[in-house]
């Protein structure tokens, strides 16, 4: 069965981005200049988000292609069908929709955000490792990598690293 990762940034107050989805503080942050993300996306077939994430994605990378050669699932309640370069448009309960994901062969599952497909997957359990990225920023308000809800979990500290001015932890779900 595939595992469910999420990998990504956050600023110290723990926000994905700001109120109108800016990420200008993450790419003033300065990273280790050898840097790379390659092991972690051989581990992964499937990455999933929400519609803002894809869109503000394919604003910041123009033409070049988004996660090439993997299966895209954007959360949208407006689009419907196909996504070019490959993946679909879905509406529904991320939970349900990632469970089915799982179930299926091949390699693991990587949520790029947003919060609200987090938060629904915390509490059903379904999110097997977090690699979280800290930037040593405070934006004050924004979109939250973890949004108000009723769960309390605890997780295993699998691993800290410093990738230039971030601090990233590794979580496992007990």
């Amino acid at each position: 069965m595939k595992k469910v990762f999420f990998y990504g940034a956050i600023s110290l107050d723990g926000f994905l981005s700001s109120k109108n989805n800016n990420l200008q503080w993450l790419f003033d942050t300065e990273l280790d200049k050898d840097f790379t993300i390659a092991d972690f996306e051989d581990k992964i077939d499937t990455v999933v988000m929400g519609s803002t994430t894809f869109q503000e994605t394919q604003k910041m990378l123009g033409t070049e292609p988004m996660f090439a050669g993997k299966e895209k699932i954007v959360f949208s309640h407006k689009e419907t069908g196909p996504i070019s370069g490959g993946g679909y448009y879905v509406s529904g309960d991320p939970a349900a929709i990632v469970k089915t994901l799982k179930s299926a062969s091949g390699k693991n599952i990587w949520i790029v955000g947003g919060g609200s497909i987090v938060t629904e997957l915390i509490k059903r359990d379904l999110i097997d490792d977090f690699w979280i990225q800290i930037a040593p920023v405070l934006i004050g308000t924004g979109k939250r990598l973890f949004e108000e809800n009723d769960y309390e979990k605890r997780f295993k500290l699998a691993g800290i690293k410093r990738i230039g001015e971030l601090a990233e932890i590794h979580l496992k779900r007990l």
